[in-house]
């Protein structure tokens, strides 16, 4: 039995999107850079796989239709190396993400990792340093145009029809 709903949906293609939630996962950037522009910041407990429930960082934008992003420490850092440690200074600022694949304990993982944005100056290299981990340098770069909106937004309209149907 189907709802009514259903027709609607497009079928998904990838193990992921069988479990939809309220936060961006990198298999909907389809492979794509996706530039998106910060509505707010904000911090909540969220649960863990191992562990007590931990405080997180999340970004909201305004063109993922509710979705949001975890904010984790490699992108936070990029994030305030881009925009400052003030977090009202990042309200309205564009960033650019990418899926990328990355080590998370022993495995490999697909994440969402900032790649630049529109709103640099001029490109920038970035050390993040995380716990038990070799510092690594990230390279930001100027994305997109910086006098107009970017023209690609997530999601696109197939996008935002499963992205909508998702989070509920």
């Amino acid at each position: 039995m189907s709802d009514d709903n259903s027709e609607n949906r497009p079928k998904p293609v990838d193990y992921e999107e069988l479990f939809p939630g309220r936060f961006l996962k990198a298999v909907m950037f389809k492979g794509k850079q996706v530039t998106l522009t910060i509505t707010d910041v904000d911090r909540e407990k969220l649960p863990q796989d191992k562990g007590p429930d931990k405080d997180r960082g999340i970004l909201s934008f305004k063109e993922s239709k509710g979705l949001q992003l975890v904010l984790n420490r490699t992108n936070g850092i990029c994030m305030k190396e881009m925009f400052g440690r003030d977090l009202k200074n990042w309200i309205g600022k564009r960033v650019t993400f990418s899926p990328e694949k990355d080590r998370f304990g022993r495995e490999t993982v697909d994440a969402i990792r900032i790649v630049g944005s529109p709103d640099l100056p001029e490109s920038m290299d970035v050390e993040v340093r995380l716990p038990r981990r070799k510092p690594k340098t990230r390279r930001l770069e100027v994305t997109g145009d910086k006098k107009q909106e970017p023209t690609k937004t997530a999601p696109d309209d197939d996008e935002r029809a499963a992205i909508q149907q998702e989070a509920g």
